[in-house]
């Protein structure tokens, strides 16, 4: 029995430090059941996926670097979300940042948030580039890992809506943000 129950403890804990970012949070005592969930996302039904709706910047390098990301992270908007997966039939946040990654830049990128966040420079929010890595947790560590875009803007893979771009000013995620790194 002890056994049994050291595994769910490890399972649990597996589970809550992976990328797997709750879908619902916020359960509700008076209502007996759990709140409405983050802040809807933008997906691709809801996003024009060219640079010019990013309002890419008027420098072309940046504008071409934004077009080239856009090119890889269209092919993959509307793939499900699959906790440990890394293809287009299902992925999960890192996953999804190590395949595109490799199919953007040819480098390789451990499949762990956690093992991302050690990697290259520290980057301020303010200072974001096309192609630096965002990062989101909480008193767990980090957790969750995405691609920043343009313009407040970034790309993932979420337990509830698969991989989509959405606003870093998010409530969810903004509340969430845990830094940047740049590997470029």
């Amino acid at each position: 029995m002890r056994s049994l129950c050291k595994l769910c403890v490890f399972t649990f804990l597996s589970l809550v430090a992976a990328c797997n970012v709750p879908a619902r949070t916020g359960y509700d005592r008076e209502l007996g059941e759990y709140g409405p969930p983050p802040e809807s996302t933008t997906t691709s039904d809801d996003f024009n996926l060219s640079s010019d709706s990013l309002d890419a910047p008027v420098d072309s390098e940046v504008s071409e670097d934004l077009s080239a990301w856009m090119d890889v992270v269209n092919s993959w908007l509307g793939t499900p979300y699959k906790y440990g997966g890394s293809s287009k039939n299902g992925t999960d946040c890192s996953g999804y940042v190590m395949q595109i990654y490799k199919e953007k830049t040819g480098k390789n990128l451990p499949h762990s948030s956690g093992a991302m966040f050690k990697l290259g420079e520290p980057i301020d929010q303010e200072d974001l580039q096309t192609g630096d890595l965002v990062f989101f947790g909480g008193h767990w560590g980090i957790n969750h890992v995405g691609v920043y875009l343009s313009n407040g803007n970034f790309t993932h893979s979420s337990s509830s809506d698969g991989v989509a771009i959405i606003p870093l000013s998010t409530k969810y995620w903004k509340e969430r943000y845990r830094g940047a790194r740049r590997l470029l």
